[in-house]
């Protein structure tokens, strides 16, 4: 049987090209970042599963991997065993619950507040799809203790200007906040305990409609009244806008610092279509105040998305620091920069050919010589240099040979 190669399903393989554009996008995104005053971290794949449950992570805890328990901690031929019994840790689906781990743990050695990078991988057993993978990179800018609006303003503001660099315009910007969500949903009748299931429906929206979502909330158990409402309250703030909402017990302020939010974005990124939208839920359960998506042309998902998590902290360490994040979706937009082609990689390689009778300590000194300028590969004259030149191209953008150099010859550029 012929042997299969592939990557495990929702896994991906990178070329030399692909792995070279995807680093110089990080770099970028991560030189964007460093400058704006956040500061990089790092946190392990693997969290404990008394974490990750505790989250409030919404559909994503359905889709955590889970490390399985090893040796002799490990028992099959226990009797009745639950889950508990065989799991040992999870992978993290996100960057966010790692993150208020290791602030809990670090927040006396840190200043207030506290603006952090996170650029790695995360994990999720979902079904893939163009832009989506079960394996992923995440790149998520937070602010621990900061409880004003500022907050999301500088976050939105340094991501919008992130992927600016990258060459995204023309972005689109929506806007929620989960407490108004929460006064509408109970505005409709749903009990406050109700609120976290119900908003995990909402977030289905843009994928079910409104009346995949009425049918959700149905098989839930919910009342047809509330529902009707609700729709009906729904239906209301999205023809009149943000204006309204104070109308159905919305706060004031919630109101006016979302209304300073989106107005003094629209002012600093004059290219951005920046608005109030009622159907902008992330479904992770975490959230406590403002939500945002950011949407480019071409894609139908949302590239960036985040919110405030004020209370996620008081799970880990029992106080309540303000937090708020922002998480730049790599897979999409590297996906999209390979497809648009117009992300310049800077792409200094350079293949030295040297032949069979060259005195190889003479080639280290061309080659020494030639890394003042390049990144330098040896290569011995091949036989078929047809072939060579057809690969060479995956990994090197220039070429010369030791006799080239010698004589003065100009570096040979490929296409």
């Amino acid at each position: 049987m012929k042997n299969d190669f592939s990557p495990v399903r929702g896994m991906l393989d990178y070329m030399p090209k692909e792995a070279s554009m995807r680093e110089s996008v990080r770099r970028t995104i991560l030189d964007s970042y460093a400058r704006n005053g956040f500061n990089l971290i790092d946190t392990p794949i693997l969290e404990s599963l008394d974490f990750l449950d505790s989250s409030e992570g919404g559909d994503n805890l359905k889709l955590m991997f889970k490390t399985i328990k090893r040796k002799d901690k490990l028992d099959l031929t226990k009797p009745d065993l639950t889950e508990k019994d065989i799991v040992a840790e999870g992978m993290r689906y996100d960057l966010t619950v790692p993150l208020c781990r290791f602030y809990a743990g670090n927040r006396e050695k840190l200043p207030r507040p506290f603006k952090s990078i996170q650029i790695g991988w995360a994990f999720r057993a979902e079904r893939p799809q163009r832009g989506r993978n079960r394996q992923f990179t995440q790149c998520d800018i937070d602010i621990f203790g900061d409880a004003t609006i500022n907050a999301e303003l500088e976050l939105l503001n340094t991501t919008i200007s992130t992927l600016n660099l990258l060459g995204f315009k023309n972005l689109t910007v929506k806007i929620n906040n989960r407490q108004i969500l929460n006064a509408l949903v109970m505005n409709a009748g749903f009990s406050e305990d109700d609120i976290p299931s119900v908003c995990i429906t909402l977030d289905k929206l843009d994928k079910i409609a409104i009346t995949g979502v009425m049918m959700e909330l149905v098989e839930k158990g919910y009342e047809t009244d509330k529902i009707n409402k609700l729709v009906d309250v729904l239906n209301a703030v999205l023809s009149r806008g943000l204006d309204c909402v104070t109308d159905y017990g919305v706060d004031s302020k919630v109101k006016n610092d979302l209304s300073f939010l989106i107005e003094t974005l629209k002012k600093l990124n004059k290219d951005c279509n920046v608005k109030f939208d009622v159907s902008i839920v992330r479904g992770q359960g975490y959230y406590t105040g403002t939500v945002y998506e950011i949407y480019t042309e071409g894609f139908s998902g949302a590239i960036v998305g985040g919110g405030r998590y004020d209370k996620m902290l008081n799970k880990f360490a029992g106080v309540d620091i303000p937090a708020v994040g922002c998480s730049i979706g790599f897979e999409p937009i590297t996906m999209l920069l390979n497809e648009r082609s117009n992300f310049e990689i800077k792409n200094n390689n350079l293949a030295l050919i040297y032949y069979p009778k060259d005195d190889i300590l003479k080639v280290y000194e061309i080659k020494r010589e030639l890394m003042k300028k390049y990144n330098v590969s040896l290569f011995m004259q091949p036989k078929n240099m047809k072939n060579f030149y057809e690969k060479i191209v995956s990994v090197a953008n220039m070429v010369t040979t030791t006799k080239d150099y010698l004589d003065g010859k100009e570096i040979k550029v490929l296409n």
